[in-house]
Parts: structure tokens; C-alpha cells; sequence
């Protein structure tokens, strides 16, 4: 920073890494919550699976069902998803403290002996696991000088060992002044460019100075990190993904207790920005199909009435998937083994592929929601099956001829039309989100005529786009919606109050659901029919 003594102009560079660029406005995000052995409990975004092994770990030890949800979502067409590891209440969480380069004093008292000084070096930095549990005992650093100039250093976090290999992250040329724009505390601590790993946080901080910076360690690991023993609060950890302030498509692998989903379906309407894929209940080898259609009938709101354990939530916001599927076991080398996963992550890689490809008015089903390296359905329903698990929102994974593997259900557990269709609801999410972020500049705007025609103007230029790459019915605007911001609906008392009205009416596209196909036979002027 620049010393200003004499008059003149004055530059200060500051540079940060460019930002690679998240999903644009309105686009959902796919989101994983659920148990792991390994990585931080706040919202992480991770690219790709190379992403989720390094701040992850991997499959772990493979006991739980959140990495493999994740690989295939990736496989199946994902792009970014957050991901949030559940902990448990009791759980401790690892730190690190480090000692400053302060040289103890010894002082002569006056009968001539040298006493031993207070205890320095002192405390000067302490490094926090981003999430509690004895993963973090397997973080090490390393600090070296930066030979940059006095008090800077290098830190390189590790994770599993002290090779080369381990480094995860790098931090160089910092130091511990925090008046300094490279001070450690604000490079590590970064919301955006910061660890994944770790916090930062000064102990005793007077007036800085050069002896303040942590002595040079070789691999010093975290440690006091412990699991608990509590069941580790999911719903809490759900709700960590508002913080985002985006559109989200989540799932927890594995989860169908409607004890859990239930508190979560409250907030995700109450955010008005999420939809929330569930898997249907795993069920044993002892388990036959009329069974299974039983236990899948039972988490429904719409077939089940009233039975013990209580069915999810009466919600647009939620759509059920079944059975499990049978996969390649990508945790382990030998060839041909198989595991028996959740469709929930396979799945959630058709939303977001068909999300690119199409857009979130699509009902990610049919041929083209071929889902990759599936091997079989846990079960196989016959059609008086399938007819009663498609009227009660349970969307089925079934084989179809000549294609695969495939999601044959576009529904959600809420009756009526347009609840009862996934693409309508989610384009319904998508259309608030748009128009939320770009009337939102009006907020403290002069409420007058100009302000509502200028809003008008916003909205309608939004849903006209929406029309033309056929995301509504109708060929034309004027088909497709309708925007009234005017004099009508923002009268001298709603003006009096603060109040800007935008009434929007939209011509929503239904999925064809059903194809009917009518065989008529014409022989000497009879005629026949018969429908398929």
C-alpha cells in the first residue's frame, strides 16, 4: 500500500486468481448430502470425480453410499455438484498450532544465575480441519521460507502421507501480517480461492513483526479429530446448501425415512429454489416384486393413507426413483464384481445432462435417459405393477429394447396437474429464479410509471426468450404469456406502501406421458379398430 505524504496519484495492484465460472442465473446445480469417512461438512463444489477424490478421498472405505452416488452422477452426464458430508453432533474436529521464531531472552536476576525466560516461542497461527471427525488427523503441513522478503513463507497442506504426492494445496509467499493483502488468514480463510481443508486463525497477534511468522515445520499433522458417536444430523447439513443462492437439484444417497426427507421437503418449499430426488428404499434379497411394490406404495403420499412408518410429504418439490440398480463396482479392480447402488446419482447426471442439452422444461425420462454401466434392475415389474407405481408418483428404471437402462417416470408425489410432473415444476423453479435476479435491481428504485414499464420490458424480453426456444407453448409471445406491471395492479394504496405488483401468466407445456397408438383395419367397407 502506497505511503500518501506528498500530493499526487497513487496505484495499488491488486490481483486475484481468475474464477472459473459457475452455472448461469436460474440453471440448477446438482447437490449430495449424506455420510462419508472423509472431507469438509459445508457446501463444497466440486468439477468432476479428480475433484471429489482429492478433497474427498475417494470411495473411502467404501461403506458408504455418498461417493458412489457421486461417480454416477459424473458418469452419467453431471457437471458441478455441491457436496456436504454429514457429521456427527459429538464429533471433534482436528487442529494444528504453530510456533512463532521468537529467541527466549535469558535475563541475569540479581543474584548473577540466568533464569529461563517465559515460554517462547509462542503460539502464533492455528490451523482448523474444515469439518470435524479423525479425518482431519490425516492433514499434514509443511512451511518453508519464500525467500521473498523477511516474514513470508510457503504453506503446503498434505493429505495421507509427506511425499510430493499428497500436496493438495499450495499457499505461497504469505505471511502472518495482517495488514499485508497476502496475510494468511484472509489467502487461507477465501470463500472462493481459499482451502478446502483447512481455517486459519492468529493467536496473540500485538503489533506485528517478523519473529511473528510460524517457525519452518516438515509435515506436522492435525490431530484431536474424532467421529463421534452420534447419527450424523442430515437435515441440518441439507439446509447448509441455501447459503448457495442457487437453483439446486439434491439428493441424499440412500435416504428414504421419511422422518429425515420430511423436515427437508418443509425447507426446500420454504426456499422456493430446490427439488429433491429421492431413492426408493432398499430392500433384501428375500424381498419379491410384489413386496417391493408394497414398500415403495408406503413411502407415497398418493397410495399410502395413513400406514406406519408415515409417507413423505404431499409435495410438487419431490420426485421418487426405483429400483436399485445393479452396477460395475468402480471401487474395486477385480473384474466383472458388481454393487448394488441407489439410482439417485445416476439419475441426478440425466437431470443436469438433459438441463444442458434441453433445458429444465424436459422430463428427464425416456430412451434418451439411458443410464450408463447399469447391468440390472434390482427388480422387474409386470404392467399392472408399473400401472400402479406411475399413479402414485414412483418413478420406475426399467429395461426398454434395443436402448437400456432407462428413468420411464417424469412424476412427483403431489396429485393434479401441475404438480404432478416433474418438468413443469422445475421450470416453474427456473422462471422465479430468472425473474427474481433480474427485477431485483428495482428494490428501492422510484415506484413510478417509468420503474413498471421498465420491469414489463425485463420480464417480458426474459419470457420471450423462454418462448422461442420453445420452453412454453405457444408459437408466439402473445400465446405463450402475458405480463401486466401497470396502473392496474399497482394502485396509489400498494404505491402508498412500498409495493411493486408484476401479475405474469404463463402457458405451461405438459409432457407427452402417454402414447396411444389406434390400428384400424379397412376391408369392403367394415371396419375394425384397436388401440395399443
Amino acid at each position: 500500500m502506497a505511503n500518501y505524504r506528498r500530493p499526487g496519484i497513487f496505484v495499488d495492484e491488486t490481483l486475484t486468481p481468475i474464477l472459473v465460472n459457475d452455472a448461469p442465473a436460474g440453471d440448477f446445480v446438482s447437490c449430495f448430502v449424506g455420510e462419508h469417512t472423509y472431507g469438509p461438512s459445508t457446501p463444497t463444489l466440486v468439477r468432476n470425480w479428480a475433484d471429489f477424490v482429492t478433497i474427498f478421498g475417494g470411495f473411502g472405505n467404501s461403506n458408504y453410499l455418498l461417493p458412489f452416488a457421486v461417480h454416477q452422477y459424473f458418469s452419467n452426464g453431471g457437471r458441478a455438484a455441491y457436496v456436504v458430508r454429514g457429521v456427527a453432533k459429538d464429533a471433534k474436529t482436528s487442529q494444528l498450532t504453530l510456533k512463532d521464531r521468537q529467541t527466549p531472552a535469558t535475563p541475569a536476576n540479581t543474584d548473577g544465575d540466568k533464569t529461563k525466560a517465559a515460554a517462547l516461542p509462542a503460539d502464533t497461527l492455528r490451523l482448523t480441519a474444515k469439518a470435524a471427525g479423525s479425518y482431519g488427523n490425516s492433514i499434514s503441513v509443511s512451511i518453508t521460507d519464500s525467500n521473498t522478503g523477511l516474514g513470508r513463507f510457503n504453506l503446503w497442506i498434505k493429505v495421507g502421507g509427506d511425499s510430493a504426492s499428497n500436496v493438495v494445496e499450495r499457499f505461497n509467499d504469505i505471511t502472518t501480517d495482517p495488514a499485508d493483502s497476502r496475510n494468511v488468514v484472509a489467502v487461507i480463510n477465501s470463500p472462493t480461492t481459499g482451502s478446502k481443508f483447512l481455517t486459519a486463525e492468529y493467536l496473540n497477534q500485538p503489533v506485528w513483526k517478523a519473529d511473528y511468522t510460524p517457525v519452518p515445520v516438515q509435515g506436522a499433522s492435525l490431530a484431536g479429530g474424532d467421529d463421534g458417536a452420534a447419527t450424523p444430523d442430515l437435515v441440518a447439513a441439507a439446509k447448509l446448501l441455501e447459503e448457495t443462492g442457487q437453483a439446486l437439484n439434491i439428493n441424499l444417497p440412500g435416504v428414504s425415512d421419511a422422518s429425515v426427507l420430511n423436515p427437508i421437503i418443509d425447507w426446500i418449499e420454504s426456499y422456493g429454489y430446490g427439488f429433491l430426488v429421492v431413492d426408493a428404499p432398499k430392500l433384501d434379497g428375500n424381498t419379491n416384486t410384489e413386496q417391493a411394490v408394497d414398500k415403495y406404495l408406503a413411502l407415497s403420499p398418493l397410495s399410502n393413507k395413513g400406514t406406519s412408518p408415515a409417507p413423505l410429504r404431499s409435495s410438487s418439490y419431490v420426485a421418487v426413483y426405483g429400483p436399485w440398480i445393479s452396477t460395475a463396482d468402480p471401487a474395486v479392480a477385480a473384474v466383472g464384481a458388481t454393487r448394488l447402488l441407489p439410482p439417485g446419482g445416476a439419475v441426478m447426471g440425466k437431470f443436469a445432462d438433459f438441463d444442458i442439452q434441453y433445458g429444465p422444461h424436459r422430463t428427464p425420462a425416456g430412451p434418451e435417459a439411458s443410464l450408463k454401466a447399469v447391468y440390472a434392475a434390482q427388480y422387474r415389474f409386470i404392467d399392472t405393477q408399473l400401472d400402479a407405481l406411475n399413479q402414485a408418483g414412483i418413478n420406475i428404471i426399467r429395461q426398454v429394447p434395443n436402448t437400456g437402462f432407462c428413468v420411464m417416470g417424469g412424476r412427483t408425489v403431489r396429485a393434479g396437474y401441475p404438480d404432478r410432473y416433474i418438468a413443469v415444476r422445475r421450470f416453474l423453479i427456473h422462471v422465479r429464479k430468472i425473474l427474481v435476479e433480474s427485477t431485483q435491481f428495482a428494490i428501492f428504485q422510484p415506484n413510478t410509471p417509468d420503474l413498471w414499464a421498465s420491469l414489463s420490458a425485463i420480464v417480458t424480453q426474459r419470457l420471450t426468450e423462454m418462448t422461442q426456444t420453445q420452453m412454453l407453448k405457444g408459437a408466439t409471445p402473445d400465446q405463450a404469456f402475458r405480463v401486466v406491471c401497470d396502473s392496474t395492479n399497482n394502485t396509489a394504496v400498494t404505491v402508498a406502501n412500498g409495493e411493486v405488483h408484476i401479475d405474469i401468466g404463463l402457458a405451461l407445456a405438459r409432457p407427452a406421458e402417454f402414447i396411444g397408438v389406434h390400428i384400424g383395419q379397412f376391408e369392403g367397407g367394415s371396419t375394425s379398430t384397436d388401440s395399443l
